[in-house]
């Protein structure tokens, strides 16, 4: 028999204690400490259902939801490719010890550069001043650098981009 003063510990799936009546789940005794808690239903909800009722009454439908398609962005060619990695060499450290919101600036920025260099790659007229200023200008957006090192890096990334030109002129030449 069950004692009043005794408090009830039981581990569930334990077996039960010699003596010990088992209590189907409707009898289980609940003391006052562990009142079972009522889910309460905020007004809103209710409200939404009691809407959702007389739509449904009206013949309307419940939610109209307007799906808009993704846009998947077009694939990069590989000229893109090759002078978005000319770009990004070397400059890892930089970019990863930039906050968050300078590094999305810093990407969205060099990936102008890297389709204006490839446009101009692509219509034969790369001019290395062109090459170097739009890298240049890109490059001074990384904070506390050197603007020795700036234009170091500028002239080595736009002497590999001009090489890279070029031979891109020889594969077509040569179709």
């Amino acid at each position: 028999m069950l004692q009043a003063n005794k408090p009830i510990e039981k581990k569930i799936g334990a077996a039960p204690e010699a003596g010990e009546k088992i209590l189907p789940e409707a009898e289980k005794v609940v003391l006052p400490e562990q009142k079972p808690e009522t889910e309460k239903i905020p007004a809103f909800v209710e409200k939404e259902e009691e809407r959702e009722a007389k739509e449904a009454e009206a013949g309307e439908p419940a939610f109209t939801t307007v799906t808009t398609p993704m846009v998947a962005p077009p694939p990069k060619s590989g000229t893109f490719v090759k002078i978005e990695k000319i770009l990004e060499e070397d400059l890892e450290d930089f970019y990863f010890s930039m906050p968050p919101e300078q590094q999305k600036v810093f990407k969205e920025k060099g990936e102008e550069t890297a389709s204006a260099i490839e446009k101009m790659v692509q219509t034969g007229k790369a001019i290395g001043r062109k090459i170097l200023k739009l890298i240049r200008a890109w490059l001074k957006l990384i904070p506390g650098v050197n603007k020795f090192f700036l234009e170091q890096e500028a002239k080595i990334k736009t002497d590999k981009v001009v090489q890279m030109a070029e031979k891109e002129k020889e594969k077509i030449s040569q179709s």
